[in-house]
């Protein structure tokens, strides 16, 4: 494995790690900020390293898509909390666009560990021929398990989540006294 594969990976444990914390915290809290702010930080580092494997393969990958994907989903996520936006609803915005940024990144994990674990038993077993058909198929099959999942999932247990957070969280602006 690279260097730039192993600091992919290890932001990647480490993502994982947090983003389960963040999501089964309280809302709004210290903690949650906290802990927040490490997700976020090893999601750039993801998303950084993701992009600098370009030159293993020396073509853009649907890979790199994701990871393309995976900032906009942070940054929606950070934009809504910094900027108070939008108004009245940027607590559900910042909840919905930090879930589905941890989707994705479970979405991955799942696709990676199928591929990373299950072709090797399978390659034994394939002609050449099949082996990148059964590869995208895995991948496909894991990532859209894992999305559907993952939408089942914000729509049924994000709004109780977000009801949970402080009532002055929810103010637009914050008066200093």
């Amino acid at each position: 494995m690279t260097t730039t594969g192993v600091f992919h990976l290890a932001f990647s444990l480490i993502a994982v790690a947090l983003g389960a914390i963040v999501l089964f915290l309280s809302k709004g809290t210290r903690w949650h900020r906290t802990w927040g702010h490490g997700y976020v930080w090893s999601m750039v580092g993801v998303i950084v390293t993701s992009l600098a494997m370009y030159d293993l393969t020396g073509r853009v990958t649907p890979f790199h898509l994701a990871a393309m994907v995976a900032a906009v989903t942070v940054a929606g996520g950070m934009w809504t909390v910094l900027r108070r936006r939008p108004r009245g609803a940027w607590i559900e915005a910042h909840a919905t666009w930090m879930a589905w940024s941890y989707v994705g990144l479970t979405a991955a994990l799942v696709a990676e560990s199928l591929t990373r674990f299950v072709m090797p038993l399978a390659a034994d077993r394939l002609t050449a021929g099949a082996l990148w058909p059964a590869f995208w198929a895995l991948v496909m099959f894991g990532t859209f398990g894992a999305v559907a999942f993952g939408a089942r999932l914000i729509r049924t247990r994000l709004p109780a989540s977000v009801q949970g957070a402080p009532a002055a969280m929810r103010r637009e602006r914050v008066e200093l006294a």
